[in-house]
């Protein structure tokens, strides 16, 4: 198989353009993966920049927790051990305890107003018997005659009744204290 000469020329020249287009493939593939690879090298060392001081801080707080928790566990084991009280059972006895106590204040407020409703009470403006201070807690004012009135009895009626909000009022025609009022409009 004899070639021409200029079939002979013809192959080295597309030989030299082919080689020259792979060249400037390999050269652009080069820059795009170094780019890439700057990006990839940022990212990494943005990675490792962030784990130098994450896993120090989780190591540290994952052995407090285990510590406490290893505490936690020692003690309750040393109080179950001793016969001491149950950090469980403690809390349903507070619980039953802050029950019992509302279900008392609940009861000596319906006394309360079962008694006034009747007028019962031993003495005008008395409410039912002082609670019990023994739980400690505050004495409350239950009738009009335990609460202070001090201010009032030298306010002027007029400014009594500028104070009084429209809002205030019952809007189905009783009054404060559940009497019908004459006064309102008949619907």
């Amino acid at each position: 198989m004899k070639r021409s000469l200029q079939e002979v020329v013809e192959l080295v020249v597309f030989g030299l353009v082919a080689l020259l287009v792979g060249t400037a493939l390999v050269w652009v593939l080069g820059w795009v993966l170094s780019l890439g690879g700057a990006l990839f090298k940022a990212l990494a060392g943005l990675l490792w920049l962030l784990l130098r001081f994450i896993v120090p801080i989780a190591i540290v707080a994952g052995i407090v927790y285990f510590l406490v928790k290893a505490l936690q566990g020692r003690d309750g084991a040393a109080l179950a051990g001793a016969g001491g009280p149950d950090t469980s059972e403690l809390s349903r006895s507070a619980s039953r305890e802050a029950v019992d106590n509302v279900q008392r204040v609940v009861d000596e407020m319906q006394a309360e107003r079962s008694g006034a409703a009747t007028g019962s009470s031993a003495e005008p403006g008395m409410g039912a018997a002082e609670p019990d201070m023994a739980d400690g807690a505050a004495p409350q004012a239950t009738t009009p005659s335990d609460m202070d009135a001090s201010g009032f009895d030298d306010m002027p009626a007029d400014a009594m009744e500028s104070d009084v909000v429209e809002g205030d009022l019952p809007a189905d025609g009783l009054t404060g204290d559940g009497t019908p009022d004459e006064d309102a409009p008949k619907s």
